[in-house]
Order: structure tokens, then sequence, then C-alpha cells
């Protein structure tokens, strides 16, 4: 075996082994936020989220350290890290149980609350900064962070407004093996339009009201068509672990991480960079992880369209993603569809022509479709989403409702 079947086979292998081996109902989610100050402005890393961080350490086993800076802490039920403009995201291991996760993203408000009024700050839930422009946040101290606003300079114009301002709600599920993992990754990118568009959270752009619809859908059109957007091969007949791991690997890479050292490779392409190299797991994994499309695969599918949002929407979003794996639906659509239904809504929202039907009647029965497949408990953790759906609202258009009354 040449180098260049053994590297697609370790990357094949590590999703491989993702597999469960039966049907699992868990989902696993992550939730980042924005930490405001009094005058609604995002607080820096140094000097404020740093010592946040350093402050909850206590209350954690696991801390992971970059150089010199404390920008993780890790537990039995949850992680903490952060994102490169220093957003707090909360990583919730995957439960069967809806109501394990509120209870646990409680555990974490009730460690994190005193230390922000220490410095009367809050967590914002918002799918864009709220007050500041993108040129205006720093990157947490992380090399990755620093080659990666590097290099999407260079592809796109976007790239320093995902990192520094956007925030998102991403829920992760199992697979039971490659079919499995195939039919619920196509089924997964075939409704991502319409995700983002139920978890539609963010009024606001670099400072003023955004007046299209899906703001995080219209920055990432415009970050890296390589590792962004949808998977070109998904909806082919053939799709596979092996063909996801060809998508990465014929792909440039950014940069290599040996241990603690890192390399930017910026354009290079991965099959490149180790033509004459073995990778290993751990190779694999960064890898893996250096890239954004809508729908991302790892040893678990992460569904990534949706805003970050209060936490009971959150849940009633996790609960729809549970539901709508648990039910038959499914749409045969082509890759150019995904696309234009993208952009439609960008344009329309609820209005918009998606898969030859209107978004609203299309989100409708996607989640009467979930609605159906779950029990009564679950059901009441949906209907905070439901609500909205059937009333044609999104979150971003509640919010500038209650400003127009001043309420907000």
């Amino acid at each position: 075996m040449d180098i260049y079947d053994n590297n697609i086979n370790v990357l094949t292998n590590y999703i491989a082994d993702g597999s469960k081996g039966c049907n699992s109902n868990a989902v696993g989610v992550e939730l980042e936020h924005f930490v405001i100050d009094k005058n609604g402005d995002c607080v820096p890393y140094i000097n404020g989220v740093e010592n946040i961080i350093e402050q909850l350490a206590q209350n954690f086993p696991k801390h992971v350290y970059s150089e010199g800076f404390l920008i993780g802490l890790s537990c039995d039920k949850y992680n903490i890290t952060l994102e490169p403009g220093a957003q707090i995201e909360i990583s919730i291991k995957p439960t069967e149980n809806i109501c394990e996760i509120e209870n646990i993203y409680g555990e974490f408000l009730s460690v994190i609350n005193p230390i922000l009024d220490k410095y009367s700050y809050r967590l914002t839930t918002l799918g864009y900064m709220p007050k500041n422009k993108a040129k205006d946040i720093s990157l947490i101290p992380k090399k990755r962070y620093e080659y990666m606003n590097k290099y999407f300079k260079s592809v796109g114009t976007r790239g320093i407004n995902m990192m520094r301002g956007t925030a998102s709600a991403q829920v992760s599920i199992d697979f039971a093996d490659e079919k499995d993992c195939v039919q619920k990754f196509k089924k997964a990118n075939i409704i991502s339009p319409i995700l983002s568009l139920i978890c539609d959270n963010a009024p606001v752009f670099e400072g003023k009201p955004f007046l299209g619809n899906t703001l995080r859908t219209y920055i990432w059109n415009d970050v890296d068509n390589d590792r962004c957007g949808i998977v070109p091969t998904v909806l082919d007949s053939d799709f596979s672990f092996k063909k996801y791991a060809e998508y990465i690997y014929n792909s440039p890479a950014i940069l290599t991480v040996n241990g603690d050292d890192i390399e930017f490779t910026a354009d290079k392409k991965i099959c490149d960079i180790y033509k004459d190299t073995p990778i290993d797991e751990s190779i694999a994994e960064h890898l893996l992880s250096m890239f954004f499309p809508d729908v991302r695969l790892k040893k678990y599918i992460e569904i990534r369209p949706a805003d970050s949002m209060p936490i009971k929407y959150v849940l009633a979003y996790a609960t729809l993603i549970k539901g709508i794996f648990m039910s038959d639906f499914s749409l045969d659509v082509s890759l150019s569809a995904i696309a234009q239904a993208k952009n439609n809504i960008i344009l329309k929202g609820y209005n918009a022509e998606v898969y030859g039907t209107d978004a609203h009647t299309l989100a409708m029965k996607l989640c009467s479709a979930a609605y159906n497949a779950l029990d009564s408990s679950d059901r009441e953790y949906l209907l905070p989403l439901k609500q909205l759906i059937d009333n044609k609202q999104t979150l971003k258009e509640t919010i500038n409702l209650a400003k127009g009354r001043g309420i907000l």
C-alpha cells in the first residue's frame, strides 16, 4: 500500500471508529456565547475573558493552555473552550435526555455567573455580536487562529467576521455504521438551509441592522470555498467515509501540527504535505477539525447551521434534531438546489422558495415530523421553536419587534 492510500485509510478509519453498532438517539450540544460588558461591548481575552477562565479553573480537573495562556477547561460532563474572538463555548457530551443537557447548562451558569457579576459582565447568545465591528476584536493567543486569520484573508472576504463576530449552536448525532452515517449526513445537508432559518438569531451585522436573513450563512458563503459550505460529493450515490476522507486529504491544510510545533502551510494541499509521510490518528483528528462545512463528519455528525440562542431555544433545537433523525422525513434534491435554497432564504426568509415549496411550509413539515417521532416529555422541549415556526417568525424578528416596542 502506498502512502496516499495509507493516509486515506487512516482518515477513513478514524471516522469509522465512531460507529456505535446500534441506533442511538443521543445528541450533543455546543453553545457559544459572547461576553458583554455593561456598555454592550464584547470583552477581549486579555484582562477580560482570561480572568473569567482563570477563576473558573478551580471547578475543573483538566486545564488547556496555549502559549502559556489558559484557554480551555474540562470535566466529566462538559468542556469549556474559547473561539477565536474570545467567545466562550460549552460543549455538553451526548445524551438521549434533553433534561440532562438543561441541568448541565444550569450547572455551568451557576459557576460562571458569580464570576461575571464581579466585573458587570454577562453572557449573550446571538448569531453575531450586538455592537462591535470585527476589525476591533482581537484574537485569543493561539497560533492556529493567527494562521487561519492570515489564510482566510487570501481566499474570501468574511473570514474576519466569521472568526471574531459569530456564535453558533451546534448539535451532534451518532451513527450506527457507515450506511446509517451516509443517510444521516445527506439528510442533515439537505435540511441545513431550513435549520439555519429556524434558528436565525442575528439581527445586527457590524453594528447595523442586518436587512437579510440567516446572517451566518451569508458570512460563511465567503470564507473559504475549499472547507466551508456543502461537501461537494455528499449527494453522490457512492458517498462514503472514504469519499469524505478524500475531500479532506485533497484540500489545502492551512497549517500542520507536530506536538507543540505549528507550521503555516497556506494553500499547500494536505496530500502534498504528507506525500512522503504516513499520518497517524492524532494528525487525522487535527485535519478533520480544520474543515468547517455546514455539516461536519468526525466520529459523529456535527450539524452546524444554527445561531447561538437562549438556552430554551437551544434545547428546542436539540430536540428538533433528535426528532428529525428518529423520523422517516426525507427529501431528494440536487447539490445546486441546496445552494439555491441557502441564497433564497438569505433574501426572502420564510417566503423563499425551497425545493419546490416555500420555506415556511417546509419548516412546518420538518417540525411536524420531529414532533410526531418524539415522546411527550421531549415534545415539551420542542415547543418554543414550534411556536416560532407556527407564527412564521424567527428569533431575529422577535428581537427587532421588541426593540420597536421599546422593550429592549
